[in-house]
C-alpha cells in the first residue's frame, strides 16, 4: 500500500465518527471550515457520500501560476458537474484529497482505503470506489474556506506532478490523444492569431474566457487570477511537457517521490 493511503487506512480504522475527514498537511482550514463542509455533505437536498470541498491552490513562481489554475479549469471546462453528481459512473467522478469526507459507512462498502491501495491518484480511485458501491460523490467551492501550498517552487511542481500525471489519461495512447486535442484546440489558435487570422483569434479569445471562472481558485504573492488567463496556450503546453515527462519516468521506471522510487 502506497505511503497516504496507509496513512489514510490507519486514521480510518482508529476514528469512531460518522464523518470522516481527511486533511492534507499543507492545507490551511477557516475555524468553520469542518463543519460547514459536514453540512453540506449532509444535506437534505442533494445528501453525498463523499464530498471534496476544492481548496483556493496558492501558486508561487510563473510554473506555479500557469499551471496550478489546470487543476479547477479541467472539470470547469470538460464536466457538467450537476450531471456529474447525480451520476453513478466512475468516469465522471471528480475529487481533491487536500479536503475530503467521507460518510464512514460509504467509505467501509467501498472496501476502505484498501480499495485504492496502489492507485497514484487515490482520491479520484476512492471516488470511484465510493460509487461502485453505489454512494455518491461530488465537489464544491472550497476556495472561501480552505486554501493549499502545494508547491513552494517550480522543481517542487514538476516533482509533483511528473510522479503522478501519467496516470491522469489510463495509458500513452489516451495521453496522447488529449495532449492532440488540447493543441488543436488551445494552441493553434493562438498561433494562428499571431498571423492576423481572424479565427484564430476567436478561438484565442474563447479559450481566455473558459480559463477565467477558474482564477477564483488560484491565488499567489505574485499576482495571478484572471489575467493570468491570457497566457492559457503557454499553460497547455507546460502541462504537455510535464505530462510527457511523467510518462517518460513511468515507462523508464525512474519516478521517484521525496527519495522514494514510485
Amino acid at each position: 500500500m502506497l505511503g497516504k493511503p496507509h496513512a489514510c487506512a490507519a486514521l480510518a480504522a482508529a476514528a469512531r465518527g460518522e464523518v470522516l475527514v481527511f486533511v492534507d498537511a499543507d492545507v490551511v482550514l477557516v475555524p468553520h471550515a469542518v463543519a460547514a463542509a459536514v453540512a453540506l455533505l449532509r444535506d437534505r437536498d442533494r445528501p453525498l457520500d463523499l464530498l471534496c470541498p476544492w481548496p483556493r491552490q496558492v501558486a508561487s513562481g510563473p510554473l506555479g501560476r500557469l499551471v496550478q489554475p489546470l487543476l479547477a479549469w479541467s472539470w470547469l471546462t470538460t464536466l457538467p458537474l450537476a450531471v456529474a453528481e447525480r451520476s453513478g459512473r466512475g468516469s465522471m467522478a471528480v475529487a481533491n484529497g487536500q479536503f475530503l469526507l467521507v460518510e464512514a459507512a460509504a467509505l467501509a462498502r467501498a472496501g476502505g482505503w484498501a480499495a485504492v491501495s496502489g492507485a497514484v491518484l487515490d482520491d479520484i480511485g476512492l471516488a470511484r470506489a465510493v460509487r461502485a458501491a453505489g454512494g455518491r460523490t461530488g465537489i464544491a467551492d472550497g476556495s472561501q474556506v480552505a486554501s493549499c501550498r502545494m508547491y513552494a517552487t517550480g522543481a517542487e511542481l514538476r516533482a509533483g506532478y511528473r510522479k503522478s500525471l501519467w496516470a491522469a489519461f489510463g495509458s500513452p495512447a489516451g495521453a496522447v490523444a488529449v495532449g492532440a486535442g488540447l493543441v488543436l484546440v488551445y494552441v493553434l489558435p493562438a498561433l494562428a492569431a499571431l498571423t492576423g487570422s481572424r479565427a484564430g483569434l476567436l478561438g484565442y479569445a474563447a479559450a481566455v474566457a473558459g480559463r477565467v471562472p477558474a482564477a477564483r481558485w488560484v491565488t499567489g504573492p505574485s499576482g495571478g487570477g484572471a489575467v493570468d488567463a491570457l497566457a492559457h496556450p503557454v499553460s497547455v503546453l507546460a502541462l504537455l511537457g510535464l505530462l510527457a515527462s511523467s510518462w517518460a519516468g513511468r515507462l523508464r521506471g525512474t519516478l521517484s517521490w521525496k527519495g522514494r522510487a514510485l
